[in-house]
């Protein structure tokens, strides 16, 4: 790329790091999550979790539910987050 005297602000993120305890069960769980969800890191699965989980936390303060349904919308199952 010719340099057109612009200067590019490239922005990093800063990921913070914490250490959680899992037991054998929890540990196949995500290694498998992994593999089905095609992610290179446990990371990642940790980081789809908490996506779906912001997204039943803004449906809860809508006073919506969060359902699984089928091909033809037919609620199928409504998940219940205590």
């Amino acid at each position: 790329m010719p340099d057109t005297g612009v200067a590019e602000v490239i922005t990093e993120k800063v990921y913070k790091t914490f250490t959680v305890g899992i037991d054998e069960t929890l540990d196949r769980t995500i290694d498998e999550l992994k593999e089905k969800f095609g992610k290179t890191s446990r990371a990642d699965v940790f980081r789809m979790g908490i996506a779906l989980l912001k997204v039943a936390a803004e449906a809860r303060e809508r006073d919506l539910k969060l359902t699984i349904s089928d091909q033809n919308d037919v609620v199928r199952k409504e998940i219940v987050l205590p």
